[in-house]
């Protein structure tokens, strides 16, 4: 009998494995895919296109399913139940949005000390991109906001539509259609997803290959607040709150859709994970035998609606402004910045496009931090639609259950949760605030990339000659004399930033500098930098001690009366350097008409006449050059009157100043080339060179390294293990 037993128990058949979960799976696809990207670097680019192609294959039957899923399910609903989902829910969300606005505001004390700098940006004049909000609400034409994917407005239409199917009597033969191809549309999604590890993968693997580390190390602060945040709304802030008004557990509110969640993650991407969003939130109540074919129809009619609205995902631009402020220099307290974050609430109904640079304004924060906004969305982007996605999540579990009537408020939850959140926040943001101390480097460095910017293009070596001694006077030489001597004499000011001065290895840079090494070289000359004063430049210019004066030079209805000008090379714009702690003296035009200003310049601007009789009661002063009111130090002069360009890059190399200026009333100036009064044939030939130059593109090459200070860094290779540790491949 024993024997018997034993042998029909080993031939008995294995009990099956357990399968890996998808969402196990597309975890794993997602370390591996940055594990590849580390280490085979930029050579799996490629592996984008697989990527876009994946998401745009998730995309293709989202906005068929809102279509069909959202009129559908609000045909079936009587006014009362459509009425009662439009107020619970708008509660339950406008609970969401005040929790995670207070939330975000702790975040700024986790921020190490900091000393900014930044190069001029062309976004300082340029105005917010506007958004049609009629257009992207409101569907007059449904076409063309199914065209233009106008996710609000379709939801609009389709919200009036289902509306409109309640009070109709013979419905059913439209309804049931819809529900087939709804349920047909999630069938194709269900499809698509087998292959999400493929996806998920090739996205990691181009993300982690691609993303420069210069770029993830100037933001680590941003990146650091933004992940700590996302991390206590999405895994403790939202399910603790449905937690307390459900019957559900955390454990399941917080694990249920952790599918979607790693999806929506990896993509980057909320919209393709809403068809997954409504069946984790029916999968959750019929978890507990509390799904019916009402809490089904109420999924569906949610998640779709509550996506046109602002989320938590959104509303991290918030976490951004902060992060601009504190990059600034600027301190934010909570009466400027609660007004400030509602204002960013309403226009996020919008796009956060608009948003960014209209908070930046609000703060009176450079609108080019915009770009590092634009940097940084690689990766914060993945952290957004987690939360996102989280946030979507909750309110259709939240709003659900009040619908059924299964809501309700358990006070010994609320005790727990309200006792354990201050110790959890504390925690966490004082573990980020000692990391961010410990591992952030905050020495300020801007003023050494100035320092040893040194050229934005390669050429050929010119022969330069700064040899000061005085040349004897003459008369001014016609370009065929100055070939034929073989020598072109350049008169230049040593301090003018960015234009022409002594970097840190004591070499002759700058945007002029760099032009005239140019210009002699296609002559087949060499070149002599001679120093001037702006006193002396008109008469040595006249004289022939040299041929050009550059150096950013602004040409002035007086000037013209005593030197030639070329064509304009630059136009540049006007601007006021003061101390930081001063700024807020300039707030408004009545405090400006109540300062006694005593201001310091570079020769005499065109716009100081005007300035003088707006402001009777200010002293300009002429200077020698920028670094003398700088050297100064603020005790005689109150502020400089110089170009925008140039102040900025003054205050990149002496940061405890700042510039002001106001986008819809700055004023802009041409800067020339100067030659002498009566020399037609320089003026000429430098006014055909110049077009030259602007043609080729060498003067934009030029504006962008020393003006906007793109590359004054610069780039290196990106770094990968196959290359940099184990030497397989070269560069």
């Amino acid at each position: 009998m024993t024997a018997k037993t034993t042998t029909e128990a080993d031939v008995s058949p294995a009990a099956p494995k357990k399968k890996m979960s998808m969402s196990t799976i597309v975890l794993l696809s997602f370390a591996a895919g940055i594990i590849s990207g580390l280490f085979f670097g930029e050579r799996l680019a490629w592996m984008s296109v697989i990527g876009d192609a994946f998401i745009k294959l998730l995309q293709m039957t989202i906005i068929p399913y809102i279509i069909v899923s959202l009129i559908s399910s609000l045909g079936n609903l009587t006014y009362d139940q459509a009425r009662s989902l439009g107020v619970k829910v708008g509660k339950l969300m406008l609970v969401i949005w005040l929790f995670g606005l207070v939330a975000m505001y702790m975040i700024k004390y986790t921020f190490p000390d900091w000393v900014a700098g930044e190069f001029f940006s062309l976004t300082a004049l340029e105005d917010p991109k506007s958004v049609n909000i009629l257009d992207l609400y409101i569907p007059s034409n449904p076409f063309f906001s199914l065209s233009n994917s106008y996710i609000p407005a379709i939801v609009l239409f389709c919200v009036a539509t289902g509306i409109a199917l309640i009070s109709i009597d013979d419905k059913e033969s439209l309804l049931k259609p819809m529900q087939l191809l709804g349920a047909s549309f999630n069938k194709v999604t269900q499809y698509i997803v087998t292959m999400m590890p493929i996806g998920i993968f090739a996205m990691t693997a181009a993300t982690a290959g691609t993303m420069d580390f210069d770029e993830f190390q100037k933001l680590q602060v941003y990146f650091a607040a933004h992940v700590v945040m996302t991390g206590l709304l999405t895994y403790w802030v939202l399910p603790a709150l449905i937690a307390v008004i459900t019957p559900f557990s955390y454990r399941d509110i917080s694990g249920i859709a952790k599918d979607a969640l790693i999806t929506a993650f990896a993509a980057g991407n909320i919209f393709i994970v809403l068809p997954l969003l409504i069946e984790r939130t029916k999968d959750l109540f019929h978890k507990y035998n509390l799904g019916d074919k009402d809490t089904d129809d109420y999924a569906n009619i949610i998640v779709p609606v509550v996506f046109s609205f602002p989320n938590l995902g959104k509303l991290l631009t918030i976490v951004f402004v902060l992060f601009a402020a504190w990059f600034s220099g600027q301190e934010l307290d909570f009466i400027t910045y609660f007004p400030m974050a509602v204002n960013g609430l309403i226009s996020l109904f919008g796009s956060v496009y608009l948003t960014i640079p209209m908070l930046l304004d609000s703060l009176e924060l450079s609108s080019d931090l915009f770009q590092l906004y634009m940097v940084s969305s690689l990766f914060t982007s993945r952290f957004t639609s987690l939360l996102a996605a989280m946030n979507i999540f909750i309110l259709a579990v939240g709003g659900t259950a009040m619908l059924a009537g299964i809501a309700k408020v358990s006070m010994r939850r609320l005790l727990i949760y309200s006792a354990l959140t201050p110790v959890v926040f504390g925690v966490c943001l004082l573990v980020t605030s000692m990391a961010l101390n410990k591992i952030v480097n905050t020495e300020y460095k801007m003023d050494e990339v100035v320092a040893h910017m040194s050229a934005a293009t390669k050429l050929p070596e010119a022969s330069i000659d700064l040899d000061a001694t005085p040349i004897a006077a003459g008369e001014p030489r016609s370009i065929k004399q100055i070939v034929d001597s073989g020598e072109l004499r350049v008169g230049y000011n040593p301090i003018q930033v960015p234009f022409s001065y002594f970097n840190a290895k004591d070499e002759l840079v700058g945007f002029d500098i760099e032009m005239m090494k140019k210009l002699a070289l296609e002559l087949g000359v060499e070149v002599k930098f001679i120093p001037y004063s702006p006193n002396t430049a008109v008469d040595s210019l006249n004289t022939a001690q040299f041929d050009l004066a550059i150096s950013g030079i602004q040409m002035t209805t007086k000037r013209l009366q005593y030197v030639s000008f070329t064509n304009p090379v630059l136009s540049l714009h006007y601007t006021f350097v003061v101390k930081d702690h001063r700024a807020d003296d300039f707030d408004t035009p009545e405090k400006i008409n109540k300062l006694n200003l005593r201001v310091a310049s570079v020769g005499d601007y065109s716009i100081i006449p005007m300035l003088k009789l707006k402001y009777p009661h200010w002293q300009f002063d002429s200077i020698a050059s920028d670094k003398v009111f700088f050297d100064d130090d603020g005790k005689t002069w109150d502020g400089l009157l110089l170009s925008l360009e140039a102040g900025k890059t003054w205050t990149i190399l002496y940061p405890s100043y700042t510039t002001l200026y106001n986008r819809e009333e700055i004023r802009s100036f041409p800067a020339s080339y100067v030659v002498a009064l009566e020399n037609q044939s320089l003026q000429s030939f430098m006014n055909s060179w110049l077009e030259l130059q602007k043609s080729s593109g060498y003067v934009d090459k030029l504006y962008n390294y020393w003006i906007l200070g793109e590359n004054a860094k610069p780039k290196q290779p990106r770094w990968s293990v196959i290359k940099d540790v184990l030497h397989w491949v070269e560069d």
